[in-house]
Order: structure tokens, then sequence, then C-alpha cells
């Protein structure tokens, strides 16, 4: 399957529920409220797929700033690596997330990377050596300057009452799996949608039913896309950060962290790349 129908798969339930409630919303909203969300909203959605406001998008969507000048001094030996893989800056834009403890670093939209600061933190420590930083946000990058995460600020930008009503859900069923048979209700869901469409069928409620049927489809197809997704992403940025010569700093990074056998299948890859990293160059 192409990697953009993966994606679109993965991502068309979320906006299409957005689209619905905000939709809902708004016809409860006086004319004139109601039409500044509805026109505001697609004049926003076409200048993020533009590519304008992309740094606000970050700003907002992944509670996320730009960079300090002592930051950048502190990654000024990752960021040498990086512009001479052709992956740093000004191709770049870093932004930090505060809140992030995790060493973590993503790609967003055409030109931002926006690294934890917990990557930070681990720099200025020394637990997390130049170089290994560097492959962390090489890879981001590359999936960035590649167009694997292009139509994420649009994506996240629509997707926003998706958001916020997974967050809630989560919630709920946090709270739910302390319940007794709740966790066993959820596995056997299919049969229950079954038995829901079924009925609908005979009261001859067919919109009813293909809703019911639609809804059981997604609840087992998204998830799996979704993980199917991330996992070209891994894969991809990994191929990236070979080509760069990176491979062996950021196998020493994974190597550190939990072994999972997706994980260890990285790390087989990563440790057989022989690449070496690109000569200096200008960088446009």
């Amino acid at each position: 399957m192409p990697r953009w129908m993966v994606k679109a798969l993965a991502v068309t339930p979320g906006l299409v529920i957005s689209t619905v409630v905000t939709s809902m919303v708004g016809a409860t909203l006086p004319p004139l409220a109601g039409a500044i969300l509805f026109v505001g909203g697609l004049a926003v959605g076409v200048l993020l797929g533009a590519g304008a406001g992309e740094s606000a998008a970050a700003r907002v969507l992944l509670a996320s700033r730009p960079a300090r000048a002592e930051e950048l001094n502190m990654l000024a030996g990752a960021l040498t690596v990086l512009c001479r893989a052709q992956l740093g800056p000004p191709l770049i834009r870093l932004r930090v997330r505060p809140g992030e403890h995790a060493v973590a670093a993503g790609g967003f939209g055409r030109r931002t990377v926006v690294v934890s600061a917990g990557l930070l933190d681990a720099v200025e420590r020394g637990h997390l050596s130049q170089d290994q930083a560097a492959a962390v946000i090489a890879h981001a990058a590359a999936l960035a300057r590649g167009g694997w995460v292009r139509n994420d600020p649009v994506i996240g930008f629509w997707s926003l009452p998706w958001q916020i009503i997974a967050a809630v859900a989560q919630v709920v069923a946090s709270v739910g799996q302390r319940l007794p048979l709740t966790s066993l209700v959820w596995r056997l869901r299919g049969i229950v949608i079954a038995i829901a469409v079924v009925q609908s069928v005979q009261l001859r409620q067919f919109w009813l039913a293909a809703t019911i049927a639609g809804i059981g489809i997604v609840s087992y197809a998204m998830p799996a896309l979704e993980r199917r997704w991330r996992q070209i992403l891994l894969d991809s940025g990994d191929v990236a950060v070979r080509e760069a010569g990176l491979a062996p700093p950021l196998a020493a990074f994974l190597r550190r962290c939990p072994r999972t056998p997706s994980r260890q299948a990285r790390l087989r890859t990563l440790e057989g790349s022989t690449q070496v990293l690109r000569p200096l160059g200008v960088v446009r």
C-alpha cells in the first residue's frame, strides 16, 4: 500500500469526525459566529496547507517555543554534524517542547523540528553525546525535509475536535479499566456491534446499521493504520540517518533504551550500515 494511502486512511476518520463536530457546533451558534467559525477555519486551513504559519501551528498544537541562543550553543556540536549532513539550520528550524522529559525529536511541517526539554537536559548533563543528539534530531529533520510530515500542521489543526474527544475518551477509558469486565467488553465489541447492526437491519434502519458498522470498522482499523504509519516513519527516518552517516550514533542511543522486538530490528538495520558522513558543503 502506498505511503500516502496509509496516512490518508489513518487520519481520515479523525478529520471526518472533526468536520461533523464542527458543523454541529456551528449550527447551534448565532449566524455571524457560525460564519466566522467556518470561514475562519477554512482560511486557517488553506494557509497552513500552503506552508504559512508553521511556527504558530507548532506553538499551539505542540506547545513548543523557538530554541534559545544558549540552547543552540549547547547543541553546537550536534548542529555542526547536522549541517554537514545537510539536515541542520537554516534548512530546519529548531523548537523546544518544555514539558517533555523523554529524549525525543519530531518533524513538523516543512522545516520545523521540535526537540524535547529532556534531550537538551541529557546533552547538558553529558548523558547524551553531541553525535547521538545529532542522530536523534537528524531522524526528525529528514522526515520534515523529505515531505513525510508536510501536511501535519493542517491535519493537526483540522482534527483538533477529534483530539479533544480522544483525550476525554482516554481519561474515561483509564477510569473504566478499573471496573470489572470493562476490558473484556471492549475486546468483544465486535460481537456487540454485529448484534446492533443485525437489529438495525431488521428494523429497516439501514443508515443506522451502516453507521454502527462504520464505527466498528474504524475502531479496529484506525489503531492498526496509525501503528503502520508510525512504523513507516521510523523506517524512513532510519534510512535517511544511514544515508547521512549517522547510523552508529543512533544505534548507540537506541541500545540505551528498553529492548523490544521492533527496536532490536532497528538496531540490526542500523548496525549493519557502513555509510560515512557526507563532506562539508554549502547549505542552501
